[in-house]
C-alpha cells in the first residue's frame, strides 16, 4: 500500500505555515512592538513635557509630547513609544536596552 499521497496535504500545509510561524514569532516582541529607536538620539530630557525619572544609573525616562515616553539607555539609543497605563514598567526598559539587570 502507497502512503506518500496520504501525507501530500499534511506536508504541503506544515510547509506553508512553517515560514509564516516563524515571521510570527520573529514579530512578537512585545517591546518591539510598541517603541521605535530614534536616530539621532537627543540628548537626555530634550523635548520632555515633565521631569526625567532614572531608573538606573544612565537609564532614564520621560513622558513627551502626544502621549508618547522616550527612553534613553546607556549605550546610548533612545527609545520613543506609546505611554501605556503611565509608562512602561523597568522590565521593558531594561529589553529594549538589552539589559540584564537593573540595580
Amino acid at each position: 500500500m502507497n502512503f506518500s499521497n496520504a501525507y501530500r496535504p499534511a506536508a504541503r500545509a506544515l510547509a506553508l505555515l512553517t515560514p509564516l510561524a516563524g515571521l510570527l514569532l520573529f514579530w512578537s516582541g512585545p517591546a518591539a512592538a510598541l517603541y521605535a529607536e530614534v536616530k539621532p538620539a537627543p540628548k537626555v530630557g530634550a523635548a520632555c513635557i515633565a521631569r526625567v525619572s532614572i531608573l538606573a544609573p544612565k537609564l532614564a525616562t520621560c513622558p513627551a509630547a502626544e502621549a508618547k515616553l522616550r527612553i534613553w539607555c546607556p549605550n546610548g539609543q533612545m527609545f520613543e513609544g506609546a505611554i501605556e497605563n503611565g509608562g512602561p514598567p523597568t522590565a521593558i526598559a531594561r529589553s529594549l536596552c538589552n539589559m540584564t539587570q537593573v540595580p
